[in-house]
Order: C-alpha cells, then sequence, then structure tokens
C-alpha cells in the first residue's frame, strides 16, 4: 500500500486547481507543492518552470527556472550536451554516451535501474505452447554477448523474473547459453529441424533494432528462424495492445521492458503475468496463465506480513521462471550525461528522476 501510495499517480490535486481549469485543463495547468511552479508548456516544443518561492524546504530550490525539451533524435541530443545547448539529457544511447565519455566537461552516469528487457512468447500457440520450446529460446541467447553487442556494455543479464532492487525480487539466474541443450529440446518438443517465426519488437530505436538482430542470430544457430521488425507506436498499439482474443493475437515473440514504477513486486509481475491482464486490458503479451501464480499474486496482495508476502513473491517468481514465459533477456543501466557544473540531478531507477537539489556551480 505505502509504495502505491507514494507513486505519482497517487498525487493529491489542488482542489481549486481542479475548479478552476477542469479535468482536461488540469493536465496543462498543473499546481502541487514541489520546489518549482509551473510557467508554460508548448507541446512538442519545450515546458518551463520557474522557482517557487514559498517552497517549504528552506534554501530550495537553488536555480530560478527549468526548461525541459523533448529532443526525438538521439544524434542530436548528444549533439545540444557537445556544444554545450543542454545541461542535462535522457535518456543517451549506448553508442552516444561512449562518444562522449572522453569530453572534460561532460559526466556520463550509467546508474542502476529497475528496467527489465525480455522477449514474451505467445503460451497459447504453437510452438509456444510447449515449455520445452521456450526453454530452448533462454538457453540459445548469450546474454553476456548481447550486453555487449546491443547496450556497449551498459546492461546486466537478467537474473530473475524481477530485477534486482524490486522489493521482493528473488534471485535466480542469470539463465546459461547453452545452445546444444537448445537443440536437445527442440528435438524433444517435436522440432528436431527448428520452426519458423516472427519477432516483433515494441520499439523502434538503435538498440532495441540491434537486440532483434542478435537474437534472431542467435536463434537461427539452433534451427529457428524468425522474422524480425520493429514496430512503431501505431502498430504496436494495433497489433499487440489492442488485441481482443488470445486466439487471433497475431503477436508471436514480442521485444519489449517494463518497469515497476512502485518498486514492489505486484507491479512488476500482476500487469506482465497474470491471467487477468491479458490486452487490451493489461501487457501480458505471453498470454500466460498459471493458476498458482495467479492465485500468488492475489493473495500478496492481501497480506500485510512482510516475510509472508515475500514468500509467496518468491513462489510465484520460481513458477514463472520454470514455466518461461518469456526469454529473459537483461536489466538495463540508465544511461545519462550532464555537464559537470550541474549538480543535484539524478536519473531513479525507475526511469524518472529527481530535480528537487538541482544546481549550477
Amino acid at each position: 500500500f505505502m509504495n502505491s501510495l507514494a507513486h505519482p499517480s497517487a498525487v493529491i490535486i489542488s482542489p481549486a486547481a481542479l475548479a478552476k481549469f477542469g479535468s482536461k485543463g488540469i493536465a496543462q495547468n498543473p499546481v502541487g507543492t514541489g520546489p518549482f511552479k509551473f510557467v508554460e508548456w508548448k507541446s512538442t516544443d519545450y515546458m518551463k518552470v520557474a522557482k517557487f518561492d514559498n517552497y517549504w524546504r528552506k534554501g530550495y530550490p537553488k536555480i530560478d527556472s527549468i526548461t525541459w525539451r523533448p529532443v526525438v533524435d538521439n544524434n542530436t541530443r548528444a549533439a545540444m550536451m557537445q556544444t554545450n545547448e543542454a545541461h542535462f539529457a535522457f535518456p543517451m544511447p549506448p553508442e552516444a554516451a561512449q562518444n562522449l565519455t572522453g569530453k572534460a566537461s561532460l559526466e556520463v552516469t550509467a546508474a542502476p535501474s529497475i528496467i527489465q528487457r525480455y522477449i514474451s512468447m505467445n503460451t497459447t500457440q504453437k510452438p509456444f505452447d510447449n515449455p520445452k520450446v521456450r526453454e530452448a529460446i533462454n538457453y540459445a541467447i548469450n546474454k553476456e554477448a548481447l550486453v555487449k553487442v546491443a547496450f556497449s556494455g551498459y546492461a546486466i543479464p537478467a537474473e530473475g523474473v524481477l530485477p534486482k532492487g524490486v522489493d521482493g525480487a528473488v534471485k535466480l539466474g542469470p539463465w546459461p547459453y547453452d545452445p546444444a541443450k537448445a537443440r536437445a529440446l527442440l528435438k524433444e518438443a517435436g522440432y528436431p529441424n527448428g520452426f519458423e517465426s516472427t519477432l516483433w519488437s515494441a520499439y523502434n530505436y538503435t538498440t532495441a533494432q540491434k537486440v532483434i538482430q542478435f537474437v534472431q542470430q542467435q536463434l537461427a544457430q539452433v534451427g529457428i528462424k524468425v522474422q524480425v521488425q520493429a514496430l512503431e507506436a501505431g502498430q504496436r498499439v494495433e497489433r499487440v495492445e489492442s488485441a481482443q482474443d488470445p486466439a487471433t493475437a497475431p503477436v508471436r515473440m514480442y521485444y519489449v521492458g517494463w518497469s515497476s514504477s512502485t518498486g514492489e513486486a505486484d507491479w512488476a509481475m500482476r500487469p506482465l503475468l497474470a491471467s487477468e491482464s491479458f490486452p487490451p486490458k493489461l501487457f501480458n503479451t505471453a498470454y500466460y496463465k498459471n493458476a498458482e501464480v495467479d492465485a500468488d499474486i492475489k493473495k500478496a496482495l492481501v497480506t500485510t506480513d512482510a516475510a509472508a508476502k515475500s514468500k509467496i513473491y518468491a513462489d510465484a517468481q520460481q513458477r514463472i521462471w520454470k514455466d518461461a514465459p518469456w526469454a529473459f533477456l537483461v536489466t538495463e543501466k540508465l544511461l545519462s550525461v550532464r555537464a559537470r557544473n550541474l549538480t543535484g540531478f539524478y536519473v531513479i531507477p525507475d526511469g524518472s528522476f529527481n530535480f528537487d537539489e538541482v544546481e549550477l556551480k
């Protein structure tokens, strides 16, 4: 409960502001109790906030204003840092971060995260309805090599269903790389010559492209031929998130990621692995259904004893790891770049950031 209460979605909205701007206008006219007050928002261009003189914390904030600019292109973000047009940039792709590492005026930070990257497999459709096939795919992918090839070292192989840092996470892996074992499992499953399928990515940026291409090559070595495609946002919604019926859902293998923004196990598992969370409701794109896991998730929600809750979540993770509805890939590191004269600005493990103590020196 406390984790959910601390989530940004539980924020208390000013009744006066809500009365003034209405339920639609409040999003463009936010009112809060933080160190900065809202000034202006130009959609797709910038948002500006200014120092709030009546902030409750004495001595803060230490700067007069912050201007946020959404910059979609990775190279443009990197260039803005190199030319001192910006003081901070996030996220920064691995290849750009490496290029900026040697610049004296900048500091590249690789912070720990709770962002897990995985490939869901549609467990209602052949051949992914066979757990041996799903195990084989996990054995077929070299996660250590994936970290180097796609993430330039800025990630670690997934150590379990939940990433380290999520309350309740249990270390179960990483899943070992064993292509011989993968071939043997495929043979046992009735696919001695492999099979053909599709692998979609929820993202089309460079790192995601590298991931699906690497996985494509790895799977080919054990006889699995996959056609890969990085989906645009509209395609993702149409093909995956809006699917109404598991029996007709076109998704097979799907590269995606998740951050438990509450920092605890429920929001890391329930939206992704509970049978009540099939699209379009939530994001169980594996269409995974295990009655024991469902029961564990529900029971943990109403369990107040911390030790008992942890045990329930541990049991659920062990069941999921054994069932392997995902290919468990990596936990990303959060790459950001800042000007060295900027302090007090840091990225939080869920991918959001804190700037209460930001200062230019």
